[in-house]
């Protein structure tokens, strides 16, 4: 559990760790007490626990009770909290409800606390297992302030293997320019921002040819933006706000600096000997754990001198600078990677289960059935595969995954039941075809969800909201069977701004399903409440493959429909073969739009455009793994799952940013993105890519981890907390729990 997801260094580590652990050995439930931050996208569906504003008052212990609650419901056996905040919420709410292992975090040295909630944390930590600190200082701290050493545990942070890879520079080199950097959020006086840019002034008359670069933002901003100007440093000092693509940013630095007056183990430290940039940091907490013995400089803390007499040191030797670089790439490499980190948490929770002599055979069941061993009956009302579509292939994936499952019998009622051999040539005619299946479809829900516990109903947008799910919610309703809307439309804001009908549907379901939090938002426009379970991708049919050569071989795996900008994708590769005449573009698809696509070709004279039609669910991989590029140019989306297909199959994804987009692909970290009906743009990120093959290799690397967060391992445990709030009628007590993938 962690306090939020805010983009800081225990947030980053608490996503790595959740995503890291093996999903053979352990079901990871995440819960957080604020629902906010960039690391959020993907995990929507974390189970949240708002403490009220006060860590004592009412709110926070009716919480605690909830939490407690929570975890006795799902059998939690290990119960570790990340931070200060969920030390003090999850310790006692775990140690009362009688979890067999409790876990407290101390990932900050701790001496920023105040008195009482120093006093309070130590008086939780007496109540845990272990306590895991990620540096020797912090570890001897809570050992100098009472804390057994037996129950102080050591184990470091991990890096993901992509900060160890040679990023593209975010930003441009520059003959005879250097650059010294400061990565960290602008939220507290003690990361000392403002020593930085004091001992910058100090240095600035004697290297006008240096960049002094902040990375990081945070309510202290505009102040130090104001104090870089009163000190002088204009152009020379450069704000670049919050960034996620912190590798690439490294990589455009000589030097990084840390003056923080307190540090225990410092993730902008690890990343930047990890980018082997040399580190001037202050020597305080874990920092010289880091960059002691010649990986970096240490210098007194709050010394600006020091600071500014380091910073000229490495400024003016070019090879000491490579050397350090070099050496604390090596150590880093050697001693804080994702796998060393997951190992340790593996073997420490391991050992404190055996000490307590819990065996996973005696509680192995995962959710609390509500009769006994009977599976929850659960319909799912979807499209079938006979016509392939987004919807049809997720509804398809949990039809096949919930087979033989131990908690859930799942039976798909089909929208579109196959017609009687006597009327087979309705199926040419669209209207006369809806028309005529109508009555057989009712017939179908009636059959279907008459056996059912739930009906889990999916749903597009306008007419074929009216057509589909309005009969499955009526029929639903008459049955008296729970009932959830599993919403996926792009269009949503549109839908329910034209189509009035649908709110009072949708707000009469017994829950509100979305697969990406772009939707989440949507609703709450219009006060409809939605939780997100994201969509699944088959890993074991995307096989990943590196692209060594990289080709301009370019595949688009979207409908001829006009809201997904097919023809920009055709005039971007137009503009692509001005660079590339032997490029290849496959569209695999059909739709309304096709004939006007086709003229499209022909107007621009284009070779190497193959219109491979529409193509099954089993062959789709084929074509990932053929081509070099994965090409998008929607101009609607909500989470597509073809882009969960390229991410999986190691197709580097160049794509528009229509407002959903941006929820699944972060640009310059698993995509690169622009604007939407922007061919131009388009086609300029397609080209950077195929010149740069070390960023298509960073991007397809980084894109085919955060797929896991969509395989069935991780998206399993979010639906089976979702049908069982819905059969207990829990859902409005207890929020759902979440895995994480990456």
């Amino acid at each position: 559990m962690t306090n939020s997801f805010d983009t800081g260094g225990s947030e980053r580590q608490f996503v790595t760790l959740a995503g890291a652990l093996d999903r053979e050995s352990f079901r990871v439930h995440l819960g957080c007490i604020q629902k906010t931050g960039g690391f959020l996208p993907g995990l929507e569906g974390t189970a949240e626990f708002p403490l009220g504003g006060n860590l004592y008052g009412p709110a926070s212990w009716r919480t605690r009770y909830r939490l407690g609650r929570y975890l006795r419901r799902y059998e939690i056996a290990i119960a570790h909290a990340f931070d200060f905040y969920t030390n003090l919420a999850l310790i006692p709410a775990a140690r009362l409800s009688g979890i067999p292992v409790v876990i407290g975090s101390q990932r900050q040295m701790g001496d920023l606390l105040s008195s009482a909630k120093a006093q309070s944390q130590i008086a939780a930590f007496r109540f845990c297992d272990r306590v895991v600190c990620n540096s020797q200082a912090a570890a001897n701290r809570l050992v100098d302030q009472g804390v057994e050493r037996r129950r102080v545990v050591l184990i470091g942070n991990g890096l993901s293997p992509e900060v160890f890879l040679s990023a593209h520079p975010a930003l441009p080199p520059r003959e005879g320019l250097l650059r010294v950097g400061m990565v960290a959020r602008m939220n507290t006086r003690s990361k000392n921002h403002r020593l930085f840019l004091h001992a910058a002034a100090r240095i600035a008359p004697r290297f006008p040819g240096v960049e002094f670069t902040l990375v990081g933002d945070g309510p202290l901003r505009a102040e130090l933006e104001s104090e870089a100007q009163v000190l002088g440093l204009g152009a020379q000092a450069l704000f670049l706000g919050d960034r996620r693509d912190v590798p690439a940013v490294l990589t455009s630095l000589d030097i990084t600096v840390l003056p923080s007056d307190s540090e225990s183990l410092s993730n902008a430290i690890l990343e930047s000997m990890a980018a082997g940039v040399p580190v001037i940091a202050s020597d305080v907490g874990g920092n010289s754990e880091l960059v002691g013995q010649g990986r970096g400089i240490l210098v007194e803390a709050g010394s600006e001198q020091g600071l500014a007499e380091a910073m000229t040191s490495l400024l003016i030797d070019a090879d000491r600078r490579r050397k350090i670089g070099k050496k604390a790439k090596e150590f880093a490499q050697a001693n804080f990677t994702i796998e060393n980190m997951r190992r340790r948490h593996e073997e420490l929770y391991g050992e404190l289960l055996e000490e307590k002599n819990w065996r996973a055979d005696e509680k192995s069941r995962l959710i609390p059935s509500h009769s006994g061993d009977e599976r929850t009956r659960v319909a799912i009302v979807a499209a079938s595969l006979r016509y392939v579509g987004g919807q049809s292939a997720q509804a398809d994936l949990l039809v096949k995954n919930w087979r033989n499952d131990p908690a859930i019998d799942a039976r798909l009622v089909a929208i579109d039941p196959p017609l009687p051999t006597a009327l087979q040539w309705i199926e040419r005619l669209p209207g006369l075809r809806t028309v005529v299946r109508q009555p057989l479809y009712v017939w179908e829900l009636w059959k279907g969800l008459r056996e059912a516990d739930i009906a889990h109903i999916f749903s597009a947008s306008y007419w074929s909201f009216l057509i589909a799910p309005v009969p499955a919610w009526l029929v639903g309703r008459l049955l008296k069977k729970k009932i959830l809307i599993h919403y996926h439309s792009g269009e949503a804001r549109d839908h329910l701004q034209r189509f009035r009908s649908a709110r009072p549907v949708l707000s009469r379901a017994d829950k509100l399903v979305v697969p990406s939090g772009y939707l989440v938002n949507v609703f709450r426009e219009f006060a409809l409440d939605a939780e997100v379970v994201p969509n699944i991708v088959d890993l074991s049919q995307f096989p990943f493959r590196e692209r060594k050569p990289l080709r301009p071989h370019l595949v688009c795996t979207r409908g001829f429909h006009p809201y997904y900008g097919v023809d920009v994708v055709v005039r971007a590769f137009g503009e692509i073969q001005k660079s590339y005449p032997e490029a290849r573009l496959d569209l695999v698809g059909s739709g309304p739009d096709e004939p006007q696509i086709r003229a499209l070709v022909g107007e621009l004279g284009l070779s190497g455009v193959h219109f491979l039609g529409v193509v099954s669910r089993e062959a789709i991989g084929r074509y990932y793994d053929q081509a070099d590029v994965f090409i998008n140019a929607s101009r609607l989306d909500n989470m597509p799952v073809s882009v969960l297909e390229a991410f999986a199959a190691g197709t580097p994804v160049v794509s528009t940013a229509p407002e959903g987009m941006r929820y699944l692909v972060e640009d310059g970290r698993t995509g690169l993105l622009c604007e939407p009906d922007d061919p131009a743009a388009l086609a300029r990120n397609v080209v950077r890519m195929l010149r740069d093959p070390k960023l298509a290799s960073c991007l397809a690397a980084n894109a085919r981890e955060q797929s896991k967060r969509y395989d069935w391992n991780a998206v399993r445990e979010q639906w089976l907390a979702v049908y069982d709030s819905l059969h207990r009628g829990t859902n409005q007590l207890l929020p759902a729990p979440a895995t994480s993938g990456s």
